[in-house]
């Protein structure tokens, strides 16, 4: 199947983060065989595969970006792909074979309009994803965010970011569960590569002191994800 990429420039205003417990000593097989059989048929008909990758130091999890222009396409889509298409008719029940878990998954909307397809499927070789747990201050810590700390990113150099929260409309296709926590802040960040994120990541921890105590002060917990782009399509040319 080719590849096919899907227009830059549409609009994200959903976004599923997915990220996949896999069989052991499966992710390569999982990735070259998603590229394969799912990635262009789903671009085609409006689930835009946005990055494939790794989470450092961490085996056999597949991660992956899938986002739509609103919830009605979201849930066409996933009717359209999952319950009629013949792609996943023939070639789902082998995908399901390599995945041990695959409910992981938050349901994000942006923060603000015109987020596009570029901007999340950048080439860049690092993308860090962190959780950000808000309880009860959530609003504030937007603020905060918005009026001090990607501010101060920018300042480091660091643009390619953005801001997520909770899609919190129904999930109007249960067969595929995901997260809804409306206590969640999602901040996506790529950097070019990885001699960039380690030294743009100590400049970071400079933070002044000021800033630093406001963001422990409204921020309950944080997590986050180091995730690393694989491109299993240039595998599959490879092979061919």
């Amino acid at each position: 199947m080719n590849n096919s990429q899907p227009e830059q420039k549409h609009e994200i205003n959903v976004l599923e983060l997915r990220n996949y417990l896999l069989k052991p000593n499966t992710l390569e097989e999982f990735g070259k065989y998603f590229s394969n059989h799912f990635e262009s048929r789903m671009n085609e008909m409006g689930g835009y595969t946005m990055g494939k990758f790794n989470i450092s130091s961490v085996n056999d999890r597949f991660v992956w970006f899938r986002g739509f222009a609103d919830m009605k396409i979201r849930v066409k889509f996933l009717n359209d792909f999952y319950i009629n298409s013949p792609t996943w008719k023939e070639f789902g029940p082998a995908a399901n074979e390599m995945m041990i878990n695959s409910d992981n998954v938050y349901l994000l909307r942006p923060l603000t309009s015109g987020i596009t397809i570029d901007l999340l499927a950048a080439n860049d070789q690092i993308t860090t994803v962190d959780f950000y747990i808000c309880n009860s201050t959530l609003d504030k810590v937007i603020d905060l965010f918005n009026k001090s700390y990607i501010p101060f990113l920018k300042t480091l150099d660091i643009h390619n970011t953005t801001l997520w929260v909770s899609e919190m409309q129904e999930n109007d296709f249960p067969r595929l569960p995901v997260f809804q926590d409306k206590n969640l802040l999602v901040q996506i960040t790529h950097y070019k590569t990885q001699k960039e994120y380690k030294a743009k990541k100590m400049l970071i921890h400079q933070m002044n002191t000021d800033l630093k105590n406001s963001m422990q002060e409204l921020i309950t917990a944080q997590s986050n994800l180091l995730l690393l782009r694989k491109n299993y399509n240039s595998l599959l040319k490879k092979e061919n």
